[in-house]
């Protein structure tokens, strides 16, 4: 009985969640530059439910059926394979424990081993959050290059060689699974543009397209990325953004802009050229870079992202344009995150209804049942 509590009560505290990332979105979507959380949501891993009295080591006759998609001569080593079984189980395991599934959706992580994969904003395959596939002793798996296939006694293949059995089975007391409701798993920045503004400040400048600047802070004397070109010159003549911070040339150095610079411009590839004297003179060119490895970056306030601790930044050659005289706005659709709100609002206002069901189902065995 008390199971329908815990769920409810795990969807209400998931849904809270999920409002306090909205909340803060909308709270910053006048914020330059700014980009939307999004909360990744799962479920409990799905345990095994087991019927009183069953008959031990009793296999259930379920004809199995596999299905493997895409097929063999579709895939390639970065591709998520489909696996859907209807005898037995994929033993899946992730920092909340160990899951039986009838199906999975897999892929190689960076060292070869099976994971369960997500898709980012930019639909790009991630598998270092994903679970672990298990085999039938309870080992993660690590693949071969090459198609992955199933035969139908449960070893799974990898480029025609035989991996490990993964189909663990079940005996007759066993009458499906069950899970505990969802969870919120953790939070991922979405890094879709957002809208350039023009402001005809000749040292504000934007990003179009995929990159970061680098930015110096002084208080740590650590290298930021941020998308907030906001840029100003400091007395001693540096370029700096809006917090004071020294941002960094495509060398890693600051920028000094000569005194007497009349006018500044700043072409597509981040080439600064100063006139002085009426003469145009090529000071330095900003330090802007694509970051490979977006999904470990974690935000730092102020617009400000650096890499999760222990990660290193994989930085690559910046492949998009800057635009002088514009501020990329946030990336948050105000009206997009208001409807979301308001149902998960009715979502969790029909679990407080279903937890006031239960404690009356309860107050009525414990006062009226418990009198016969």
């Amino acid at each position: 009985m008390f199971r329908g509590i815990y769920t409810a009560t795990n969807g209400m505290r998931t849904d809270s969640k999920r409002i306090d990332v909205i909340t803060s979105n909308i709270a910053n979507s006048q914020t330059t530059a700014f980009k939307k959380d999004v909360l990744v949501t799962e479920s409990f891993p799905e345990q095994l439910m087991v019927k009183l009295n069953g008959v031990e080591n009793n296999l259930r006759p379920t004809r199995q059926i596999i299905n493997v998609d895409p097929p063999a001569d579709f895939q390639t080593n970065d591709s998520i394979v489909s696996i859907e079984i209807t005898s037995g189980y994929l033993r899946m395991e992730d920092r909340h424990g160990i899951g039986y599934h009838k199906s999975a959706k897999i892929t190689r992580d960076e060292e070869g081993y099976l994971r369960t994969a997500l898709r980012d904003s930019d639909s790009n395959t991630h598998a270092k959050f994903g679970a672990y596939l298990l085999d039938v002793n309870g080992n993660p798996i690590s693949a071969p290059d090459g198609a992955i296939t199933l035969l139908p006694n449960g070893i799974l293949q990898a480029g025609g060689q035989d991996v490990a059995r993964i189909i663990t089975a079940v005996n007759a007391q066993v009458i499906g699974t069950m899970n505990g409701g969802a969870l919120a798993d953790r939070s991922m920045i979405n890094f879709n543009q957002g809208n350039l503004d023009p402001t005809e400040n000749p040292l504000h400048v934007a990003i179009e397209g995929k990159g970061f600047f680098k930015i110096l802070d002084m208080q740590d004397n650590q290298i930021k990325y941020s998308r907030n070109g906001g840029f100003s010159i400091n007395p001693e003549g540096i370029l700096v953004d809006y917090s004071g911070n020294v941002v960094l040339s495509a060398s890693d150095n600051e920028i000094s802009v000569p005194e007497g610079a009349s006018k500044i411009d700043i072409d597509k590839f981040g080439n600064i050229v100063a006139t002085i004297g009426g003469e145009p003179e090529e000071i330095d060119t900003l330090g802007v870079v694509n970051i490979a490895n977006t999904e470990s970056m974690i935000k730092q306030g102020e617009s400000y992202l650096t890499m999760a601790d222990g990660i290193e930044a994989d930085e690559a050659e910046f492949d998009g344009q800057v635009l002088q005289g514009y501020l990329e706005g946030s990336n948050v659709d105000i009206i997009s995150e208001m409807a979301e709100m308001i149902n998960l609002l009715r979502g969790y206002e029909s679990g407080q209804k279903v937890i006031r069901s239960y404690d009356d189902i309860m107050s009525k065995a414990a006062n009226e049942i418990g009198k016969i």
